[in-house]
């Protein structure tokens, strides 16, 4: 008997929330990719990346599963291209305040079908990408959020 089989992952998480970011950054780059990257950045200042670092089945069920999936949402932007009182204010506090609460907002998601049912946000000090992502001379600031998302194959 063939196998069905369907990719939540794509479908339920990652197409839904670039989805959401896109419409609330846009036109800032919102990419799914596992690092920084310099060329990204320089273009506007700023970029939105996000990359899934696991998943953990929580619950088994006879017809599904409930699993975590964990995925790091990291906001970059360059102090070099705008003026640092600027960048802090203007920039930096504007997007990630922006950020965290549109995360917030979308805790349960649908949009006429169910993506997923809890949000959790943890959120790390800003500090630049040499630190961060261990990028030798790469002054450019990040903030970082690591968010779990759990996501029930069954409803």
């Amino acid at each position: 008997m063939a196998v069905t089989y369907t990719n939540n992952l794509k479908t339920h998480i990652s197409d839904p929330l670039d989805a959401l970011l896109f419409a609330e950054f846009k036109p800032v780059d919102v990419v799914l990719e596992p690092g920084f990257q310099a060329s990204r950045v320089s273009t506007r200042g700023e970029y939105l990346r996000y990359w899934f670092v696991g998943s953990m089945e929580e619950l088994k069920h006879s017809d599904g599963e409930t699993r975590n999936y964990q995925i790091e949402i990291v906001y970059y932007f360059d102090t070099r291209v705008f003026r640092t009182g600027k960048a802090f204010d203007e920039v930096y506090s504007d997007r990630t305040a922006r950020l965290k609460a549109v995360l917030e907002q979308n805790r349960a998601y649908n949009d006429g079908t169910y993506r997923w049912h809890n949000l959790v946000i943890e959120t790390e000090p800003i500090a630049t990408v040499e630190k961060l992502e261990d990028i030798e001379g790469e002054m450019t600031m990040a903030q970082r959020y690591i968010v779990t998302i759990t996501r029930s194959n069954f409803w």
